[in-house]
């Protein structure tokens, strides 16, 4: 016998504590049925865009998740200037090809450097003044390795300052300046 005044426990839903009644589900449905409906076209939207931007960015994304290693600048032992000059470049991880022309004088991407030791410190000469390894390299390393991806883009090769070098630039220009193929280069080496 149930003592009065207390009412018989009535059976919940242990996930959302709604009673099972019938009634009470077919007034939520017939209430929310719209917007549920609304909701789900939106969702099959969103997911039909988001698997079209997938397959129109799926090369790009392959290639941000290649781990492209760089190589390490190796100094020539027992030279100041090319140690230190290994250290920065090191340090900075930049992908652009360094090379050695002679002692203080690199190549860098395609511009031609010298470096010197001021004060315990390695600099760059840069115009009529210089620029400490540092800067020149986070100044200089994104402008040549832009020129490096535009060369890659139009199927050409970078300009490295190799034996074929001067065929690239302009008749009688001065081989530490680098300048990019005009269009009427590119005519004259078609006819060669």
């Amino acid at each position: 016998m149930a003592k009065k005044g207390v009412k018989a426990p009535v059976e919940s839903n242990t996930e959302s504590d709604k009673p099972f009644e019938m009634h009470y589900m077919i007034s939520v449905n017939c209430k929310y049925r719209q917007r549920i409906h609304d909701m789900l076209k939106t969702l099959r939207n969103i997911n039909q865009k988001r698997r079209e931007l997938e397959e129109k960015y799926a090369s790009l994304k392959r290639d941000l998740n290649v781990v492209k290693e760089v190589k390490l600048y190796k100094a020539v032992k027992g030279d100041a200037i090319d140690e230190l000059w290994c250290y920065h470049l090191n340090l900075h991880q930049l992908d652009l090809p360094v090379k050695r022309i002679s002692a203080g004088k690199y190549l860098f991407g395609s511009k031609n450097i010298m470096a010197k030791i001021i004060n315990g410190k390695l600099v760059i000469r840069v115009g009529g003044g210089y620029m400490s390894a540092d800067e020149f390299i986070e100044q200089y390393g994104k402008i040549e390795l832009m020129k490096l991806m535009k060369a890659e883009e139009k199927g050409n090769e970078p300009m490295d300052g190799g034996s074929d070098r001067g065929s690239l630039g302009r008749k009688g220009s001065n081989p530490r300046i680098s300048v990019a193929p005009g269009l009427g280069d590119m005519k004259e080496l078609m006819k060669q």
